[in-house]
């Protein structure tokens, strides 16, 4: 059967167990394996691994009267494998524009212009160098020994920006890069991994018109709009609550950075937009930033998924 067709035969069940699972792998390690078993029909196969280092010290210095907050972005990953075949991986916080990389993998018709950026590459070598405290075996090797009839690839936040490429190159790694009829992807929050050319190359190996969107984001989320849409950003709140320069010169910054790459960032194929509510009960010393946040987290998506798909 093909996996369009799988999905489509009971698709409200796949988005909810992938969001769970996003939910669960921002936990402990120890915590994973029994919120798997507990919350979903899964249960974990391999990884539980956590990579957690600077990839870009991001040091934002709020200024007011007299006292000065610093607030130092770090980047979380985490991925994990649950039986039978779902690869999730979690993480945030920031993106790094040194330049833009090709896509890894092993397909012979990767056109030169599939290219990712910085970020990106970086968060996928750190994944694909993980290998099984158990097993011993890598991401790819275990998968390759496995032969799961589908393979189901998901991430939220880091994660949800790393899952296309990751679904890319588990493509190109393990089916030589033929057109997808076993594997499908869900991504939450995401922001965008790479340029145009990426996407191009994203586009023939998985239609458009597979029957399900699977790039999911809620219409109050600033990520998803990193890096094609400053305007999108700046007035994603409207009336209700205008950006100031706390928030406006760190993210104009990030913005300028992403352009000379020079790549043409752009989200690949359409997503579906669930409608976010705003919370009016946050109350913070940089309310921008605090609903930003809110609208950007994982439980967040959680609800409106659960909402959406029933």
């Amino acid at each position: 059967m093909n996996v369009f067709e799988l999905v489509g035969g009971s698709y409200n069940y796949y988005p909810n167990t992938a969001i769970e699972l996003c939910v669960i792998s921002y936990g402990d390690t120890s915590t994973i394996a029994p919120a798997v078993t507990a919350n979903t029909d899964l249960s974990g196969v391999w990884g539980g691994m956590r990579v957690e280092h600077h990839w870009r010290a991001v040091q934002l210095d709020v200024r007011r009267g007299k006292g000065q907050h610093r607030r130092i972005l770090r980047r979380h990953s985490r991925h994990r494998f649950f039986e039978p075949r779902y690869v999730a991986v979690a993480g945030l916080r920031c993106r790094h524009f040194a330049a833009a990389q090709h896509l890894a993998g092993q397909s012979k018709n990767l056109p030169s212009t599939a290219l990712v950026s910085q970020g990106t590459f970086n968060g996928m070598s750190d994944l694909l160098d993980l290998t099984d405290p158990i097993s011993g075996l890598s991401l790819v090797a275990f998968l390759t020994q496995a032969k799961p009839r589908n393979v189901f690839v998901t991430g939220h936040s880091l994660g949800g920006t790393l899952t296309p490429p990751m679904f890319a190159y588990l493509n190109a790694t393990l089916y030589n890069g033929g057109t997808i009829s076993n594997m499908a992807l869900w991504s939450f929050a995401g922001l965008t991994p790479g340029g145009t050319g990426f996407n191009k190359y994203f586009n023939s190996i998985i239609p458009n018109n597979q029957g399900f969107l699977w790039r999911i984001q809620n219409s109050l989320d600033i990520a998803p709009l990193m890096w094609w849409s400053f305007k999108g950003v700046e007035n994603i709140y409207g009336s209700k609550l205008p950006w100031s320069f706390l928030e406006c010169g760190p993210i104009t910054d990030l913005f300028n950075d992403a352009s000379k790459a020079n790549i043409g960032y752009a989200q690949p194929q359409p997503g579906l937009l669930l409608t976010g509510t705003f919370d009016h009960s946050i109350i913070d010393a940089n309310l921008w930033a605090a609903q930003a946040l809110h609208q950007h987290h994982s439980t967040t998506y959680q609800t409106l998924v659960n909402a959406k798909h029933r």
